[in-house]
């Protein structure tokens, strides 16, 4: 490690919880703020179209009252105006023009709205004069805020229409004067204060903020305990897997959830059981090794050491050399072993897959243990329910496999017992089986008959002589077929081993080709 290496600063640690947490709190800070600018502008457009509705309502009203009666001199007509204006809380200008620069403006209403009692259109700015006489002149006023800051006071809220409105008027004919209705062109003013509008707009944002704000107390109180739920078991999960790397797997996650997080749990307590298995395996492969290759070592060294400094004599150098050359082909067999497996495990052996005779192999091979039989007086029974079984697979490997388990079988038999080989088709499989009425295995062992370097119980099996390969390798090369190889033993009854193969095609017959070519010939005639 280089200076600068061991100079760089740490990063800071930051727990998962603070940044969800953070996270999460500045979200809904950023919402409360675009909730805090937004809501008000539409809560007031919302208010002002309803106002905007009722003044139009209060206008047609006011229409057809101006149409039909002289509202300066009916008090009946006076009185509808005023009381709408008050109902509505509203503020009503009837303008009615005197001449080119003055109109008259009649106000009914409270006026809360206004400066004044009476509104003096020469007091206006010029701005709101031309407003005043745009609408005159049949131009319409709709939802201007604060058109007349002269004649009220804060913000309002004014719409205006021309108007037809009714003058009584008194024409003299002759002697006689008689009273008529005359209509005129005016323009109708409506303003409602935008106090109210403004309240209610505010009242209405402090109940959202305030639902908001316990939302968001709720919220984060619950994400606060959906984080435990979460964090809890991957801080176990974190001093797991540092207790882990330095070789302890005791350590296990407790699962209190059945979610995402329960199943990682789960895998991770399953990933750590693995583990603890594969450092078992890994110190039993040494140790049982280690025993395998001391003893012929042992051996060897032993011999050799006798024969230099001459307590055996040279005229027996012979035999006990032939034990040294055996112990070393002893090693070199138990080495192969070891490489085979270990290629067949990690897929490095190709199948050479051909069509045979799986019956006349396994009597062939029986016969090679023809001695063996006859020391211990056993007797093999072969059980074939076809005279021929064709399977399709690598020929030396099936060999291997049906060697090791006759071997096996051999080893755990007594004398006098019976060894069974047995060959049958169901569905569309081979079934091979090798049993025997040995001592059996215990239930405990069972599992771990296919293991490397097992031998049936804590003493190295019966026999000693033995590497605890052949099995392991068995089921290695069943497995690389894409096969299943099973056991199923009991103490004191025997054992029996189980394996498929898929069924090779019955070759034909040498006559049977030569009758095929003549067929051929003859049809080509």
């Amino acid at each position: 490690m280089s200076i600068q290496d061991s100079a760089a600063p740490q990063k800071r640690f930051l727990s998962i919880r603070a940044k969800f947490l953070g996270i999460y709190i500045g979200l809904l800070l950023i919402i409360l703020v675009l909730i805090s600018s937004v809501l008000p502008k539409i809560f007031t457009q919302y208010f002002v179209a309803e106002k905007s509705s009722d003044l139009e309502n209060t206008h047609q009203i006011i229409a057809s009252v101006l149409e039909n009666e002289d509202f300066v001199n009916s008090k009946e007509a006076y009185r509808v105006l005023q009381t709408a204006a008050e109902a509505s809380h509203i503020c009503i200008w009837v303008c009615t023009p005197v001449d080119e620069t003055l109109t008259y403006i009649s106000v009914f209403g409270s006026n809360p709205v206004s400066k004044d009692e009476t509104i003096d259109f020469n007091s206006f700015t010029d701005s709101e004069k031309l407003l005043v006489k745009s609408v005159l002149q049949g131009d319409s006023l709709k939802n201007v805020v604060g058109a007349f800051p002269s004649a009220f006071q804060g913000n309002t809220i004014s719409i205006g229409y021309p108007q037809v409105y009714t003058e009584s008027a008194t024409v003299r004919i002759g002697s006689s004067s008689e009273s008529m209705s005359i209509q005129k062109n005016g323009a109708v003013f409506l303003h409602v204060s935008m106090d109210g509008i403004v309240f209610a707009s505010r009242k209405l944002l402090q109940i959202v903020l305030i639902i908001m704000f316990l939302i968001m107390l709720t919220s984060t109180l619950m994400t606060s305990l959906m984080g435990s739920n979460i964090l809890v078991p991957v801080q176990q999960m974190t001093a797991s897997a540092a207790a882990i790397s330095k070789g302890d797997y005791s350590r296990e996650i407790q699962v209190t959830s059945n979610d995402e997080v329960g199943q990682l749990a789960q895998t991770f307590n399953q990933m750590v059981r693995d583990l603890s298995q594969v450092e078992t395996l890994q110190k039993d492969f040494i140790a049982n090794i280690s025993h395998d290759f001391r003893s012929p070592l042992t051996s060897i060294k032993g011999y050799v050491e006798a024969m230099l400094d001459g307590t055996i004599p040279e005229d027996s150098y012979g035999k006990y050399l032939q034990i040294v050359l055996d112990e070393a082909n002893r090693l070199t067999k138990m080495t192969n072993n070891v490489l085979d497996l270990t290629k067949m495990e990690n897929g490095q052996i190709t199948l050479n897959r051909q069509v045979f005779d799986i019956n006349e192999m396994i009597v062939g091979l029986a016969l090679s243990f023809e001695q063996r039989v006859e020391e211990k007086k056993i007797d093999i029974r072969f059980q074939f329910l076809q005279e021929k079984l064709f399977v399709n697979a690598d020929l030396d490997l099936i060999q291997r496999v049906v060697y090791n388990l006759l071997d096996n079988a051999l080893k755990f038999t007594e004398t006098g017992d019976c060894i069974t080989v047995e060959t049958s088709i169901v569905g569309r499989k081979a079934h091979i089986s090798v049993s025997d009425t040995g001592c059996g295995i215990d239930e405990a062992s069972l599992p771990h008959v296919f293991d490397r370097f097992n031998k049936g119980d804590k003493s190295r099996g019966k026999n000693k002589m033995g590497t605890g390969l052949g099995l392991a390798i068995a089921k290695q090369i069943i497995v690389n077929h894409g096969e299943d190889i099973s056991v199923s033993s009991h103490l004191g009854e025997g054992t029996k081993f189980s394996f498929t193969l898929p069924i090779g095609q019955t070759p034909r017959s040498g006559k049977e080709n030569l009758n095929e070519r003549k067929q051929s010939n003859a049809s080509g005639l």
